[in-house]
């Protein structure tokens, strides 16, 4: 009775309702990582010196990017469960068992690669490039990476369940099992410090919280598998090897995307000093939050968006791409140019006025972030597709554009223009996007929204040009900000009114329960 009234729940939960509970993890996800910096940051620093704090900020970016093979695996896994969908269940029961010998060897690679470095003294110049770190500290710095390697080997399974349940309606619950976790995590790193743990009895602590309560999760999963047939069957190795070589292509895409993120720092350290790549790294900071938002608004919408594409559904997928639109540009348009507004006071707070803000920085990565909000439903659907050729070409296009723009333009124009090749980077990978994704929908006879695209754009441009006069014309800033407001509850009016009705019955919905 349980299960089928579970099932019931699941069947009759819209994705209005997946959408917003999905969304609503993700906020509280930000929400919690913003008031952990707050906090943990003052207790660390107050029971550990500078050089224990600092490895163990280096001990979480390695493992990052050590698991950029797995992630990149998983999210190919991901995508083409998203794309059997929940009507197959024997293809689906093949992709996941045969997924699961490979995510526990790529995890182990991983592991044993970490040993390896460590071993050979590579990993020492990571910590400790002056010889100076203490070793027993050092020691202690190795230890708790692999013991987080090992943690992750142990949960990897655990990591590809969480992607194989999505396609039955249960993206919003794994999103608030990971919310969960994530508190967790900080809770027991913020207790063990406090109380006087080391930097390796912090991560025994911090590992051991996170494995306790995956116990639960997994548990949850495997009921969830369960009561739609996917139990265990023998695995295909040759399907499973052939997902992990295509899975490469994500992987390498993972990497260009993080060397745009961070390898930009060591371009401008070189190019205009340090002082300017801590103002351009404490801007984009700040805009990240916005970015942030998006994925709270976009990523819950893929499941929704797979599904619609693959029942060949064209009503349905305008209208979910109507409603990513509607919020993440039509409504964030507004909201960056007010930002522009007011951000000279927060930043100066924020940063205690060591760092001055700069308006047309600031300004150009929001401009930037709106260009990004409106790639992502055309993204989606090159990476629900699995379109691996096509997502590495935009990415290796967007990564020489922003190299050459910022090796041309940094010279001249400082952060700023770091700041206009990232800009024009992004704007050639969204023409891309959309050039590729418009001819996957042809092929397949699902009209392109192009309505809707040319009003978003509309809006971009709006607020382009409100940002940039805000910028210039300092002394005009009300004047020029009341005259967008208004015009881009023009442009919301005339996009509302060019939604399909689905798209229409969803924004309502969502009024609706805000009230």
């Amino acid at each position: 009775m349980a299960v089928g009234a579970e099932l019931a729940w699941v069947a009759t939960m819209s994705t209005l309702h997946r959408f917003l509970s999905a969304s609503a993890a993700g906020w509280v996800k930000i929400m919690l990582t913003a008031v952990s910096q707050l906090v943990l940051v003052p207790i660390f620093l107050g029971h550990w010196s500078v050089e224990e704090y600092g490895c163990w900020l280096i001990i979480q970016t390695i493992v990052s990017l050590s698991s950029i093979v797995s992630a990149g695996h998983q999210n190919y896994v991901g995508f083409e469960f998203l794309k059997v969908g929940d009507k197959r269940p024997e293809d689906f029961r093949v992709l996941f068992y045969s997924a699961i010998p490979w995510v526990l060897l790529i995890a182990s690679f991983e592991l044993l690669v970490l040993v390896g470095l460590i071993y050979l003294g590579f990993m020492r110049s990571t910590f400790d490039p002056n010889g100076s770190l203490n070793q027993a500290l050092l020691r202690q710095a190795f230890a708790s990476l692999l013991l987080y390697s090992a943690s992750a080997l142990i949960t990897s399974v655990g990591g590809l369940a969480g992607r194989a349940v999505a396609p039955y309606g249960y993206f919003p619950r794994m999103t608030w099992w990971q919310t969960y976790l994530g508190l967790v995590g900080t809770i027991a790193s913020a207790v063990a410090v406090a109380a006087g743990a080391d930097l390796l009895e912090t991560a025994v602590c911090t590992v051991l919280a996170g494995l306790v309560f995956n116990v639960p999760i997994h548990v949850d999963l495997w009921k969830m598998l369960s009561r739609h047939g996917i139990r265990p069957i023998r695995p295909d190795w040759k399907a499973g090897f052939r997902n992990f070589t295509h899975s490469v292509a994500i992987a390498l895409t993972t990497v260009l995307d993080i060397f745009r993120q961070q390898g930009v720092r060591v371009l401008l350290s070189s190019t205009i000093g340090i002082s300017g790549m801590t103002a351009f790294a404490t801007t984009r900071t700040m805009s990240n939050l916005s970015l942030q938002g998006i994925g709270t608004i976009t990523a819950p919408v893929m499941p929704e968006i797979m599904r619609f594409l693959r029942e060949r559904d064209a009503e349905r997928t305008n209208a979910i791409i109507g409603f990513v639109w509607a919020l993440a540009v039509i409504a964030l348009a507004p909201v960056l140019i007010v930002f522009q507004w007011i951000m000279p006071v927060i930043y100066h707070v924020w940063t205690r006025g060591k760092i001055g803000f700069d308006p047309m920085l600031f300004g150009l990565f929001s401009i930037s972030l709106l260009i990004f909000a409106l790639a992502r439903p055309l993204i989606a659907i090159l990476q629900g597709n699995n379109l691996l050729k096509v997502q590495l070409y935009i990415s290796i296009g967007n990564s020489v554009i922003a190299v050459a723009g910022i090796l041309m333009f940094t010279g001249v124009f400082g952060v700023s223009g770091a700041a206009t090749a990232l800009l024009i980077a992004e704007l050639a990978a969204t023409a891309l996007s959309a050039f590729f994704a418009k001819r996957w929908l042809d092929r397949n006879h699902i009209r392109f929204p192009w309505e809707l695209l040319y009003v978003a754009l509309t809006s971009i441009a709006v607020a382009a040009v409100a940002i940039l006069s805000m910028v210039e014309f300092q002394e005009q800033i009300t004047l020029i900000l009341a005259v967008s407001m208004a015009v881009n509850c023009a442009i919301a009016t005339v996009f509302y009114r060019r939604l399909p009705p689905l798209a229409v019955a969803k924004v309502r919905g969502l009024f609706r329960r805000r009230r």
